[in-house]
C-alpha cells in the first residue's frame, strides 16, 4: 500500500532545497574570496580551458575576486569589472588579500573538493512507497563518479533505510542534458510497524543498477531524474526486487 512521507521529512526536504537556493544567492552577493596578483602578469582566458583565447593580462598588484571553480580553472572578476578564467596553478601563485598564502586545508579543498563534490536531495517512490534520498557524488575522471546514497522509505507497515555506494558512468554529456548509468550495492535496514505481530527488524544486503538524466538549471544547480532496480537478498533462499523512481536537485560545490 502506498503511503505519505511523514511531515518532518517533507519539511526537511523543503529546507534542503531552500538551502541550495540560498547558497546560490549568497554566491551572487559578492561573497567571494579575494586575491592579489603577485606574479609580473596573470593571463585571463575567455573560458575554462587553455584553448580559449587570452583577452586580458592582469598586472602585478591588481586585485581579483575568485567567483567560482570548474575543475582546474577559476572564474575571476577584476577590479575593472572584466571577468574571465585563470588556471588553478596560476591562482596558487597569488596571495590572499589578508597577505597570507593558502594553508594545507585550503589547498586540499582546492585540489580535491572544490568544483568536484556534488550533493543531491530528492523524493520518489520505492516499491510503490514514498521515499526521500540524500546523495553525494565525487568524480574519479571525466566519465566515472563514485557515489554514496542514503534513502528513507516509510509506509503503514513500517520504515526502511537504504545505505549504498556505487559507480556512476556518464557516457553521454551535452550542454543541456547528460545521461548516466549506475551500479552499486549496500544494505537495507527495515523496521516493521508496532501494529504488526511477531515482526522483527531486519538488515539485508542489496544490489542495484539504474539509468538517469540530469538537466542543468542555473549556476551549479541541476534537476535529476532516475530509475533504479534493487535486488534485496532477504535470505539465502529468496530475493525481492523493488523499483525506485526519483526526482531531485543537485548542487556542485
Amino acid at each position: 500500500m502506498a503511503f505519505r512521507v511523514p511531515r518532518w521529512r517533507f519539511y526537511l526536504f523543503l529546507l534542503s532545497v531552500a538551502h541550495l537556493a540560498l547558497a546560490g544567492g549568497a554566491f551572487a552577493e559578492e561573497k567571494f574570496q579575494k586575491a592579489t596578483v603577485v606574479e609580473p602578469f596573470l593571463e585571463i582566458h575567455t573560458g575554462p580551458a587553455a584553448v580559449y583565447p587570452i583577452f586580458y593580462v592582469a598586472e602585478k598588484g591588481e586585485k581579483i575576486n575568485l567567483l567560482k571553480r570548474r575543475a582546474d580553472w577559476y572564474k575571476v572578476r577584476l577590479a575593472n569589472g572584466k571577468e574571465g578564467w585563470v588556471n588553478r596553478s596560476e591562482i596558487e601563485l597569488t596571495l590572499l588579500a589578508q597577505g597570507r598564502k593558502k594553508n594545507f586545508m585550503e589547498r586540499f579543498y582546492d585540489d580535491r573538493v572544490a568544483g568536484r563534490l556534488v550533493m543531491g536531495w530528492g523524493v520518489g517512490t520505492f516499491g510503490g512507497d514514498s521515499s526521500l534520498y540524500v546523495r553525494a557524488d565525487y568524480p574519479l575522471n571525466n566519465t566515472i563518479k563514485a557515489e554514496i546514497v542514503a534513502t528513507f522509505v516509510s509506509s503503514d507497515q513500517g520504515s526502511a533505510q537504504i545505505y549504498s555506494g556505487g559507480i556512476v558512468i556518464v557516457p553521454f554529456r551535452w550542454r543541456w542534458l547528460s545521461l548516466s548509468g549506475t551500479m552499486g550495492a549496500g544494505v537495507v535496514k527495515s523496521t516493521p510497524s508496532d501494529l504488526l505481530i511477531n515482526a522483527t527488524r531486519d538488515t539485508s544486503p542489496e544490489a542495484h543498477a539504474g539509468i538517469g538524466l540530469s538537466i542543468p538549471l542555473v549556476r551549479d544547480l541541476s534537476l535529476d531524474g532516475e530509475f533504479r532496480n534493487f535486488t534485496v537478498f532477504s535470505s539465502t533462499e529468496s530475493t525481492q526486487e523493488f523499483q525506485e523512481y526519483s526526482l531531485g536537485l543537485s548542487f556542485q560545490f
